[in-house]
């Protein structure tokens, strides 16, 4: 198994202890990353690798590395070693013959992180619930639902923030409040609210990469 790479940081609030959230940092992650092509996903991956700049192709699976996760406990920091096993990484179109392609990887993950472009959410707005990118989500969320047996979280991940004129007007925190909204009928079907994130940011630099990765780690304690 190759050498660890950092994966993200984490920063603990006054909910979480350090003991615990160290035995939940090291407890491997089994994860299914899923979303439209282009949406990021291959990006993301490497990423965590430590491979941004690498030429993207069609998405592939990342099988097992061990992420090294940075955690700041407020008084010391520490490093932690998490085993991520990607079980696949899927383009999710909403054609059932992909989605039922993808059923055994959902059922068998703890962690599903579904990417959606921001613009798509942008076009949605104005029409809420209407737009061909909607209603394949809508129908990804419903199979998610039905297909997941495990799960300890689900996360969205908002991508090509940088892309939706609303993150520059409203600010990154009111700019999640607005999209977490739009997926609230969403999340609601998922009937696991208490266990559904939404994240969001860009991959267009290395910066905001990492930052975005970061976030998504944070999302899975």
């Amino acid at each position: 198994m190759p050498l660890p790479v950092i994966v993200g940081a984490v920063v603990l609030t006054g909910a979480i202890g350090t003991a615990v959230a160290v035995r939940r940092l090291k407890r491997p992650a089994k994860i299914i990353l899923l979303g439209e092509g282009m949406s990021g996903k291959t990006t993301l991956l490497n990423t965590w690798q430590g491979k941004w700049g690498e030429p993207v192709h069609r998405t592939h699976p990342a099988g097992e590395f061990i992420g090294r996760i940075r955690l700041d406990t407020g008084k010391k920091v520490l490093w932690v070693d998490k085993p991520l096993k990607f079980r696949n990484v899927k383009d999710f179109s909403g054609m059932d013959e992909i989605l039922d392609a993808s059923r055994d990887g959902v059922e068998a993950a703890q962690y599903i992180i579904y990417l959606i472009k921001a613009p798509h959410l942008e076009a949605d707005e104005e029409a809420p619930g209407a737009s061909e990118a909607y209603e394949r989500l809508a129908a990804d969320v419903a199979r998610i639902k039905r297909y997941s047996t495990k799960i300890k979280k689900v996360i969205f991940v908002i991508t090509f923030a940088d892309k939706d004129p609303r993150y520059d007007l409203l600010g990154s925190a009111a700019y999640l409040t607005r999209v977490r909204g739009q997926l609230s009928d969403l999340i609601s079907l998922l009937s696991m609210r208490e266990k559904t994130k939404v994240v969001v940011g860009s991959l267009a630099t290395l910066e905001s990469a990492e930052l975005l990765a970061s976030e998504v780690v944070q999302a899975m304690l």
